[in-house]
């Protein structure tokens, strides 16, 4: 044990992470890496610091996350610690957001832990990430599609709430900090939803991980080492580009920045990458998360063609559009009114202008989160490439147990769709033109899951500004 403790209390050093008189904020969700990191707080540290805790109920489990929250409540009330609790409505801000179970948790969750560090005038919030969370996460943002700066994984220290956040424990693996419980005889929580494999963080963490361990069983240093010169790399190019950037805008607000496109083509691609991270930071109050690599590939396309004029559109009515010698980024008076039209072919994605994502992928995928919609269709009974676009007058949709076709104008009106979403509800047609899909409403006559499952492709459209609506 004093192997795990020296790793913690020299990592704890070399991140500079607690001075004397810290008074910290530890995130504790009563599972093993956040009591072990409780113990070690109010046990080992080097540092003269004073202890709160914070608990989150993500009203996720009933009486199961309510049970964490006296689980940890008690222990607490044991140890003489400060404890702070709040019960979030996750599923509330799925709803209002248009997203994901995870981000929507995340978003509440940190938004709760700022509030508690300015109340209580905390220097530090300190939070049990481990090794084998470090290299999940590198994992997951590879697959995911990531820029430079997201790959270099979790931070140690980073500013939050006018303080900072902080992970001592990124030092040790899992096992160790089962090892490290064990040894103090700490008792600790379960969330279930660990164990399951619906989740693409849980399947990396269960079999990708595990698998890799076998080949090296120093991985967590490795990914250490590798997230370190990533970082100080990224660090380095990130100051080359700002330098850069600045030579090469000719008109910047708050809501447009344009640059000159010869000399910005004369730059290397990595300064040209982080030239656009850079605008898209400047413009954006809070960057999607649905921007990724892809679309930093796609600006660069638009700079770089040969034909001189061109426009792409970005989530949240973000418009590049390139003119001659010129490239603006900047918002649209009214994204709502923008019509677009996008090719899908096998197996891609497109990001809608006014967020969402619809995706052409292979096979039968099934078990979705109920904030996606998804129909499934025989690749062999459409033409490629697909289009997914705005409607256009006279659309119409082929439905079953109808003699014809019916106008989409008129679905829209049956399912009380609100008139300023209509211009930007995403429809799906193959390249015939005949509309196959128009996602959380209706899917066309003979668009149905497929008997061959060779020949099956499913189509899924996760929802953002569209959300609420489920898929007949």
């Amino acid at each position: 044990m004093k192997e795990i403790l020296n790793k913690i209390h020299s990592y704890i050093d070399e991140q500079d992470l607690f001075e004397d008189g810290d008074k910290v904020i530890a995130a504790v969700s009563g599972g093993p890496d956040s009591m072990a990191l409780l113990h070690y707080l109010l046990h080992h540290a080097k540092k003269q610091i004073n202890i709160e805790v914070a608990h989150v109920d993500h009203m996720l489990r009933g009486a199961g996350s309510e049970q964490d929250a006296i689980f940890v409540e008690t222990y607490c009330r044991k140890q003489g610690v400060p404890y702070h609790h709040a019960s979030l409505n996750v599923k509330k801000k799925m709803e209002t957001d248009g997203i994901g179970i995870q981000e929507a948790a995340r978003a509440v969750r940190y938004a709760y832990l700022k509030e508690i560090m300015v109340e209580t005038r905390a220097s530090k919030l300190v939070l049990g990430h481990h090794g084998d969370d470090q290299a999940e996460t590198v994992l997951f943002r590879l697959v995911r599609g990531s820029t430079m700066k997201g790959r270099a994984g979790i931070l140690a220290k980073r500013t939050f709430a006018g303080g900072f956040l902080v992970r001592p424990l990124l030092a040790l693996t899992k096992e160790e900090i089962e090892q490290y419980c064990e040894h103090y005889h700490i008792n600790y929580r379960q969330d279930p939803s660990n164990a399951t494999d619906s989740y693409t963080r849980n399947r990396i963490r269960h079999h990708i991980i595990p698998l890799l361990k076998e080949e090296n069983p120093s991985l967590n240093e490795q990914i250490k080492r590798y997230t370190e010169e990533v970082r100080e790399d990224e660090d380095w190019l990130l100051q080359q580009a700002e330098d850069q950037l600045q030579k090469r805008i000719i008109e910047q607000n708050d809501q447009l920045i344009k640059i000159e496109r010869k000399n910005w083509c004369k730059e290397a691609p990595p300064l040209q990458r982080r030239m656009i991270h850079l605008i898209l930071s400047y413009l954006y109050a809070k960057v999607p998360t649905s921007l990724s690599s892809a679309h930093t590939a796609s600006v660069r396309k638009l700079i770089e063609q040969k034909h001189p004029s061109g426009e792409l559109h970005l989530p949240k009515g973000l418009l590049v559009q390139r003119s001659y010698s010129t490239v603006a980024f900047h918002f649209v008076q009214s994204a709502q009114a923008l019509p677009y039209s996008f090719r899908l072919d096998q197996n891609e994605a497109i990001d809608l202008p006014v967020g969402g994502k619809v995706i052409a992928r292979e096979g039968l995928v099934e078990d979705l989160d109920e904030s996606i919609d998804f129909c499934w269709f025989d690749s062999t009974g459409v033409e490629w490439p697909l289009t997914v676009r705005t409607k256009k007058d006279g659309d119409r949709i082929h439905l079953k147990g109808l003699n014809g076709s019916k106008k989409i104008k008129k679905v829209f009106i049956d399912e009380k769709i609100p008139l300023d979403l209509r211009g930007q509800w995403p429809i799906v047609t193959d390249a015939s033109g005949r509309v196959l899909w128009i996602p959380g409403l209706r899917t066309a006559q003979g668009v149905e899951k497929p008997a061959d499952g060779n020949r099956a492709f499913t189509l899924i459209h996760y929802k953002d500004l569209l959300g609420g609506h489920s898929s007949c």
